[in-house]
């Protein structure tokens, strides 16, 4: 399958629930994972398999709500092309 990018923001819901806890455990978990990422100001973007690309965004949301929000929206854009594409191509 062709490498596809991601980009993914997780805010969560609940009361008085604030994302600087949050942030830094995702962020640990995309660099566990070996793809390819780039940290922007707004959304995450991870490179890879769709399959893995999606299953670490299932990851992320599980570790929203064990850093104690009770649900979480996740925004997912997804860029791909038959031929693939990379954050490199998109940002350098």
């Amino acid at each position: 399958m062709a490498t596809v990018t991601a980009g993914f923001q997780i805010l969560p819901e609940g009361k008085d629930m604030h994302t600087d806890g949050m942030i830094p455990e995702v962020l640990n978990l995309v660099k566990e994972t070996g793809l390819e990422f780039y940290i922007g100001p707004m959304e995450t973007v991870i490179e890879g398999d769709l399959d893995e690309v999606i299953e670490v965004i299932k990851d992320a949301q599980h570790l929203a709500i064990s850093t104690g929000a009770s649900e979480c929206i996740t925004n997912i854009k997804i860029h791909y092309k038959p031929s693939g594409i990379t954050i490199e191509e998109k940002v350098f």
